[in-house]
């Protein structure tokens, strides 16, 4: 298999995990008692676990695959022409992205309203009911969302920032005064190498999250490893995404061992199920934004969600890589779409959200509505005004020329 044979795939988990954070983010009007959102009707606990187990390997994966891709284009491109990509592909989407999308979903509530026969005074009040359910999103009440609403749906950028920043002090630090034999990095490549060859890799990956979060009196463990809004870097995102992007970091050093990964996958996947299972039963089926286990059940469970979460993402990685290396230009399309999609769904979302929430149809009718009416107007959306574009070259790294028959390159950032 050729070096271009894997980025086929790991390009297509990166998309998948954007994607699914469409569907993730559709499901969340049907949560009990999540501030931020206005629900439509009755929670439903069907949703409540398609949200849990999502959440649960989504962002893992997502940033496993970016310290991957990270430290690849800076071998290829060294360190100006890396700074200079990140800037603009990471940096201008965060700047210039978040306040649009902010507007934005101002007017899809709006735009919601107003379709579903809303006067004034009833959008005045919806209005009304989602910056109060926001003040207490960002008051600090829903901890399991990170503390304020600072950086919405694109926080995720923001730490790659912070990440990328770490990664290079820490490498020139390296180069230049601790490791200038390489036998650190050499005693780093044997410890990856050991933790790859088995199940033990996942376990002992997951202590050094797990302890934290055991030790955190107020982590709301329902929701895993934090979304975190605010502005203010927290702890347990550091720890729990900067472990896991540094683990992609360092297997870009040996790539084959991420292809390995396609002979042992639904090894960890049954451990990831199972581990799941655990968890989800611990947990309960009803959201709760509050701290709320203890003593032995917080232990396992601490221990057996971070374990699942690394499951799932040497499962995910590994089943991409063994069913998804061969060139495809439809996946390679929505591969470059996907992070146009995923910056700008929240605003259409929020109108389908508002819209559909005035008929009194059942939650699965109003869910699958909202994602099939989002998907096509965000893949419109990109094909005519992204694609082709400047905005197209800032977000893949290329502009894609306007031909008939496309063979778009993949993302390699």
């Amino acid at each position: 298999m050729q070096p271009a044979d894997r980025l086929h795939a790991l390009d297509a988990v990166r998309a998948f995990a954007l994607l699914l954070g469409i569907v993730l983010h559709g499901t969340m009007p049907f949560l009990a008692g999540l501030p931020g959102w206005v629900a439509t009707e009755a929670p439903s606990a069907t949703l409540a676990a398609v949200f849990y187990v999502i959440h649960m390997f989504r962002m893992p994966v997502f940033f496993l695959i970016a310290g991957f891709f990270g430290r690849m284009v800076l071998e290829r491109r060294g360190t100006r022409p890396f700074i200079k990509d990140r800037a603009k592909r990471i940096v201008m989407p965060l700047v210039i992205g978040l306040p649009v999308v902010m507007i934005l979903t101002g007017v899809g509530f709006m735009l919601g309203a107003l379709a579903s026969g809303a006067d004034w005074t009833s959008f005045l009040a919806l209005a009304q009911a989602q910056a109060q359910a926001n003040a207490q999103q960002s008051s600090g009440q829903a901890t399991a969302q990170g503390g304020g609403l600072g950086l919405a749906h694109l926080w995720f950028l923001y730490y790659l920032i912070i990440f990328y920043a770490s990664v290079l002090v820490v490498r020139a630090a390296l180069d230049h005064a601790l490791d200038r034999s390489g036998k650190i990095r050499r005693a780093l490549d044997s410890a990856v190498a050991w933790l790859m060859r088995g199940v033990w890799g996942p376990v002992l990956l997951a202590l050094p999250i797990a302890a934290y979060f055991y030790r955190y009196d107020q982590w709301p463990s329902w929701f895993g490893l934090p979304a975190p809004f605010s502005v203010v870097p927290q702890a347990g995102a550091l720890i729990g995404y900067g472990i896991i992007f540094g683990f992609g970091w360092l297997l870009h050093r040996q790539a084959h061992l991420l292809l390995d990964l396609r002979k042992t996958w639904p090894l960890y996947g049954v451990g990831a199920v199972a581990l799941t299972v655990v968890c989800y039963r611990i947990a309960g089926s009803t959201p709760r934004l509050a701290p709320y286990l203890e003593g032995r059940d917080l232990l396992v469970y601490s221990g057996a969600y971070m374990a699942a979460v690394w499951f799932w993402v040497f499962a995910i990685v590994g089943a991409a890589v063994r069913y998804l290396s061969d060139a495809s230009p439809a996946r390679r399309y929505i591969a470059d779409s996907s992070y146009w999609l995923y910056i700008m769904h929240v605003p259409v979302l929020a109108f389908f959200h508002v819209w559909l929430g005035a008929f009194d149809w059942h939650w699965s009718v109003t869910f699958l509505l909202s994602i099939a009416g989002t998907m096509p107007i965000l893949l419109l959306s990109y094909h005519y005004t992204v694609r082709f574009t400047f905005i197209g070259a800032t977000l893949n790294g290329r502009r894609h020329a306007r031909v008939g028959a496309e063979h778009a390159a993949p993302a390699t950032g």
